[in-house]
């Protein structure tokens, strides 16, 4: 396994079938205790996070950081607190900031937990991370591979739409000054490819882990290209515009619900939905409502949120 990673990776000729087998080196053992804590942090560190790994004769340390907005760093401190240690960084504008898994203690605890419960292209940055310390500290742990086990299953959804995911609501009055045209969706976007800067080879689609999710949530993968100027940005989205998507993933999120700021938006969209299913948008205390929890899901910085729900935020035995 080690001599299969250290070879240049060329994923670009793989499909999804056959880039899972390239990555099964190793199985879960059905024995090994599930914690969901894993896959959340998975879903999370694919979405948002960065896997460094320094060369074997490269002076300089490993480490995973996350990056995150600035309205979640009460969620942020509480994975500081479950996994024991990390380092914040906050950025000049104090915007958003970054969690830092370095120091090897809590850089373990991190690369076991999400070890076999990735499952798009970025598995590959892991692996190599787990090649290095098996090659300088003698260690002996596994390539887990790519996690098979339903999304239904596993709070790692919860974890990348945590870092990728948005919520959408709009609306406007009619004639009567009533609700009409209620448009709500969540909506994921990832790249079209994971590449690595240090190696051209690697360039691996993101097609088949989208449509893992769009089937799951009854709904379809689209492909849009946007001009950025200086390169042209390629990606691949999901939304969840059907009734049935939608009643799937509210059905999803009341088992393995977000905890960052999102929390909120997946709380009030919930409402809006639960009005429109019954027809009360179309009553006075309807409209009402349907206000408030437009208000609320409006992005504001310096929205004051209450976090009694990190109470239930994932423990390593759970």
């Amino acid at each position: 396994a080690r001599c299969a990673l250290r070879r240049k990776l060329n994923l670009e000729k793989f499909g999804a079938a056959q880039f899972q087998r390239r990555y099964s080196t190793s199985t879960k053992n059905n024995q090994t205790t599930y914690t969901q804590l894993g896959p959340y942090l998975a879903g999370l560190i694919e979405g948002d996070g960065n896997i460094y790994t320094p060369g074997l004769d490269v002076k300089g340390a490993p480490q995973i950081e996350i990056v995150f907005d600035i309205r979640d760093f009460e969620l942020f401190k509480k994975i500081q607190f479950v996994i024991g240690g990390g380092t914040f960084y906050i950025r000049p504008n104090k915007k958003s900031g970054k969690i830092t898994f370095k120091k090897t203690e809590y850089l373990l605890k991190v690369l076991l937990l999400i070890n076999g419960q990735m499952r798009t292209p970025k598995i590959e940055a892991l692996h190599r991370l787990i090649t290095w310390f098996n090659l300088k500290h003698n260690t002996n742990i596994p390539l887990l591979a790519i996690d098979q086990i339903p999304l239904k299953e596993s709070s790692w959804l919860s974890g990348i739409l945590e870092a990728d995911g948005s919520f959408y609501l709009t609306w406007k009055l009619n004639k009567n000054d009533m609700p009409m045209g209620i448009i709500y969706y969540l909506r994921l976007s990832q790249k079209q490819t994971y590449t690595r800067k240090l190696d051209p080879s690697v360039n691996a689609s993101n097609l088949f882990f989208m449509k893992e999710i769009a089937e799951f949530l009854k709904t379809e993968v689209t492909s849009s290209e946007r001009d950025r100027g200086y390169f042209i940005e390629k990606s691949y989205g999901i939304r969840t515009h059907k009734l049935e998507s939608k009643l799937q993933l509210f059905d999803y999120l009341s088992k393995y619900p977000l905890f960052g700021y999102k929390y909120f938006d997946q709380v009030y969209l919930e409402k809006v939905h639960n009005l429109f299913l019954n027809n009360e948008h179309k009553t006075l205390d309807g409209k009402n409502k349907l206000i408030e929890y437009t208000n609320f899901m409006k992005k504001d910085e310096n929205k004051q949120y209450t976090w009694e729900h990190l109470n239930n935020f994932y423990k390593k035995n759970n």
